[in-house]
């Protein structure tokens, strides 16, 4: 019986990868004056969090270690960015639906790899606070904040599902043993699924069934 859902934020919920890349390039750009190749270079971070994916930057375009003091003025100027570009809440996809999967579970969860205050702030602005139990973020890693969720919550893995949009949700969720749900277009689904080891796959958000029951048993 599932009793716990998580959700995906940046991606699944909210589709702002391709916005966070943009605002990215432009922290490096009004601090370091750098750009030529920076916004492919950070659509392959996907699945690092914020910290993470701004030392990988940091390394390959102005080429040392920074300074304690430039990450934090980096990941803060960029949290400025991200918060600015998500004030019009776009795109968010579906949410009608989450007031029925939350009807049918004790507990729900957002969890995202941008940093927990900044997710935390952007979720109630936009009005959606109200759907989750916890809003989970960086800099913890995703599978410690699974952990958490398991332990603190005393959820078995076999009762919870997760629902993502990328490789890095298959694979922390597989991890933890809990059943995960991904969320992607252009894909071989039935490929995709065997090889990833997804439970189910969907096109969207909107596509899930709303009812947790009519979830086909894992083959």
């Amino acid at each position: 019986m599932i009793k716990a859902i998580g959700i995906d934020f940046d991606g699944t919920l909210i589709i702002s990868e391709e916005v966070k890349a943009q605002e990215m390039v432009k922290v490096f750009a009004e601090k370091f004056g750098k750009t030529k190749g920076l916004l492919s270079a950070y659509k392959k971070l996907r699945g690092l969090n914020r910290h993470q994916k701004v030392i990988s930057l940091f390394d390959q375009f102005v080429r040392r270690k920074p300074t304690k003091k430039e990450l934090k003025e980096i990941e803060e100027h960029f949290g400025e960015h991200y918060r600015r570009s998500m004030k019009t809440c776009p795109l968010f996809q579906c949410t009608n639906i989450l007031k029925e999967l939350k009807e049918q579970v004790k507990f729900m969860f957002l969890l995202s790899l941008e940093e927990e205050n900044d997710v935390q702030k952007l979720v109630k602005h936009c009005g959606l606070a109200a759907y989750f139990d916890e809003i989970l973020g960086g800099p913890k890693s995703k599978i410690e904040n699974f952990e958490h969720v398991l332990k603190k919550h005393q959820f078995k893995p076999s009762e919870v599902i997760y629902i993502g949009d990328s490789l890095g949700d298959v694979e922390v969720s597989r991890k933890k043993g809990i059943k995960v749900i991904l969320i992607g277009k252009k894909f071989n689904y039935s490929h995709l699924q065997k090889k990833l080891g997804a439970d189910f796959t969907f096109s969207s958000l909107c596509d899930l069934p709303k009812n947790l029951d009519l979830y086909p048993a894992k083959t």
